[in-house]
């Protein structure tokens, strides 16, 4: 269970730094984002120790793009669609396929 801990917070800092990058305009921001990078890669690093290069890359890109996305869409006014969430649903069910195959 605690791979997929890893893994989670890699995700949420993934979705973290993005969102800083965009935002970052003082130095202690600028901090705080690169402190969620390293902090992202980090934790990726011990999931994928855990259960594989592609499992773990697979789930922290989805992860960290769907919830990029979500908050540039509730933050940031970016517009959402039927075809956004029709997408974001088809990712998470093959999400869900993949970890149904993945041997703990």
């Amino acid at each position: 269970m605690t791979k997929w801990l890893y893994l989670v917070i890699a995700s949420g800092l993934e979705v973290a730094w993005a969102i800083g990058l965009k935002c970052a305009s003082s130095l202690a921001e600028w901090v705080v984002t690169l402190v969620c990078i390293v902090g992202s890669f980090l934790f990726l690093v011990m999931a994928t120790k855990r259960l594989g290069a592609s499992t773990s890359y697979v789930f922290f890109v989805t992860f960290g793009t769907i919830g990029t996305y979500i908050l540039d869409t509730v933050w940031f006014g970016k517009p959402f669609s039927a075809v956004a969430a029709v997408a974001i649903a088809v990712v998470l069910f093959c999400i869900v396929q993949i970890k149904r195959e993945v041997k703990e």
